[in-house]
């Protein structure tokens, strides 16, 4: 049976267990709560990271300070805050108190995934915010900073009670006597998260154990064979080169095929390879210093439900390989979707079609391929969207600023690109023209 690991405070974790046991998910669920820091979540994460195929975090808060330590393979999922837990909380300071408490404090994760806006929830409700304090703070936290920020308030008069969103916090202020209060699940919040990561669970499984053949190629390698002095040689190179790939093979209980003229393929499943990408791509660089190879060394990646997808795919990425001057490994899905430098900070993903025919109309009077679009797009928004220079353009496409400047060219003169300034430059030189997308949020 799946396993998924549920992160929070203690309170949070004994809730959400609650209603996964009055429900029926077909998985386990096991609570790994921290008792006294929210910098436990790191250690929790890594001690049993192979004991779980999911996480679902507590609450966006929980999730946002976790995320810097989940890794790419990790299926996540955290209670979404519709809001609810806050009038909860109000509602329990009244019943309590036996009086609706208006000067409060609260504090929350500034930016956090949820974008959740405090001041704005009350308001909706009628409640007064002239007298509510709300610290926001980002993933670096201090946590003495926030008890100060909440103990201080309290001391002077101004606040009746706290709402917080860290235990650490809650503990700290509940040993000054502070009435403070955790922010509140709703049940049907935890049911909808429940449902979503059992959802992700299943999902990545069925993923995972889709099959995956990695085809890499030595270019150029009818040439090497040629400057050998016997076939004894070639014999020996074939040797090692199977020796280095039969390693590599073994990390992921899978075998080797020899194709002939410098191609091997090897087939394994697709969740143990996403995880040993970066191994892949040593394992091909030990290659090239092992034998001292000059040519380069690629492999192309694909996935698929039947081994035959599985393997048109990954030929599929080879052929895209030899058009990339920077990505060594690509990876070609099942779904279509193209993923260059795969778990590299330049990742780069893009469709090989489009269904967008106004897109496709413009481009065929441009002269120009979706999948160049694509990666043009792709480019400007892993920049943020903004605009660009040909220069940063063809730096980050790994092609001549000629070869960026025909295409900027030919998409302008379609109006999918437009000139929007020029660059300011320091010093002698000419500033760079600077151009944006026009078409970067369209369905392609």
């Amino acid at each position: 049976m799946k396993r998924i690991g549920i992160v929070g405070p203690e309170s949070s974790v004994t809730r959400i267990l609650k209603v996964a046991n009055h429900n029926s998910y077909n998985v386990e669920f096991i609570g790994f709560a921290y008792r006294e820091d929210e910098r436990e979540i790191e250690t929790i994460l890594q001690q049993n990271r192979s004991e779980v195929q999911g996480w679902l975090f507590s609450g966006p808060v929980t999730y946002a300070l976790a995320e810097k330590y989940l890794e790419a393979h990790d299926t996540v999922a955290y209670v979404q805050s519709m809001g609810v837990g806050v009038y909860l909380c109000c509602l329990k300071i009244a019943y309590e108190h036996n009086i609706i408490m208006k000067r409060i404090s609260i504090d929350y994760v500034e930016n956090s995934v949820d974008d959740l806006n405090i001041e704005h929830l009350l308001q909706d409700v009628g409640i007064p915010t002239e007298e509510m304090f709300v610290k926001l703070y980002d993933r670096n936290y201090i946590p003495e900073d926030i008890v100060h920020f909440h103990l201080d308030l309290w001391q002077g008069g101004k606040v009746d009670a706290v709402i917080t969103a860290l235990s650490s916090v809650l503990n700290a202020l509940q040993k000054k006597g502070v009435p403070v209060y955790h922010f509140t699940l709703a049940e049907q919040e935890i049911f909808q998260a429940l449902l979503i990561i059992t959802e992700k669970v299943n999902s990545a499984y069925f993923k995972s154990s889709q099959m995956c053949t990695i085809i890499i190629k030595i270019h150029n390698y009818e040439q090497i064979v040629d400057k050998m002095n016997s076939s004894y040689d070639v014999k020996l190179l074939e040797l090692k080169l199977k020796e280095v790939l039969l390693g590599f093979c073994k990390v992921l209980d899978g075998c080797v095929i020899e194709e002939g003229m410098g191609v091997y393929k090897i087939i394994s499943s697709r969740g143990v390879v996403q995880k040993e990408i970066n191994r892949l791509r040593d394992t091909l660089e030990n290659l090239e210093v092992k034998l001292r190879f000059e040519e380069a060394i690629t492999a192309g990646i694909g996935f698929g439900n039947t081994l035959h997808i599985a393997e048109v795919n990954a030929y599929r990425a080879l052929r895209n390989t030899t058009e990339s001057k920077s990505s060594s490994i690509i990876i070609v899905r099942d779904d279509g979707k193209i993923i260059e430098d795969a778990g590299q900070e330049d990742e780069t993903t893009y469709y090989f079609s489009s269904h967008n025919v106004e897109l496709l109309g413009q481009l065929k009077k441009a002269k120009i391929g979706i999948k160049t679009y694509l990666k043009i797009k792709n480019a400007f928004q892993r920049l943020g969207g903004g605009a660009l220079s040909i220069t940063l353009l063809a730096a980050q496409l790994s092609v001549t600023e000629r070869h960026v400047s025909r295409i900027i060219n030919a998409l302008d003169s379609v109006g999918l690109i437009e000139y929007v300034g020029e660059e300011n430059v320091v010093g002698r030189g000419r500033p760079g023209k600077l151009y944006r997308l026009v078409i970067q949020n369209k369905d392609i």
